[in-house]
């Protein structure tokens, strides 16, 4: 097998979830400034230079058609994108609620590791 293959094979591509929310996060902290054009997106995007470009279109699409960002259509043909209200919303409560997770998962642990603790002290003093 010639290395070019070998290459094509081991490109790691993300689920189109992750792809999702990284277009969604990279909008909602770059479009602040003015519209993104999917060219942009292409190449700035951590994760995403390994996709192909019509996956990323048609999850763009999915975007769009959910109200999350909204195209913005030139006279030269190009199209910008930015995010909306609706897509900002949705990654601040995605954010939020990963946050939570962690946080409840982090004491959770904390909890588990000081009940250790009380017991493993109380054996020794037994």
């Amino acid at each position: 097998m010639n290395q070019s293959k070998k290459n094509k094979k081991n490109k790691l591509r993300f689920s189109s979830e992750f792809t999702m929310l990284s277009i969604l996060e990279y909008l909602c902290i770059n479009s602040l400034n003015g519209p993104i054009s999917k060219y942009h997106v292409l190449t700035k995007v951590p994760g995403i230079k390994q996709q192909r470009q019509d996956r990323v279109s048609e999850i763009m699409n999915i975007l769009e058609e959910n109200g999350l960002i909204e195209s913005i259509k030139t006279s030269s043909e190009s199209t910008f994108y930015h995010v909306t209200d609706k897509g900002v919303n949705a990654y601040s409560k995605w954010v939020k609620d990963f946050l939570d997770f962690t946080r409840f998962t982090h004491n959770k642990l904390s909890k588990d590791k000081e009940n250790d603790r009380y017991q493993n002290n109380y054996l020794l003093l037994v």
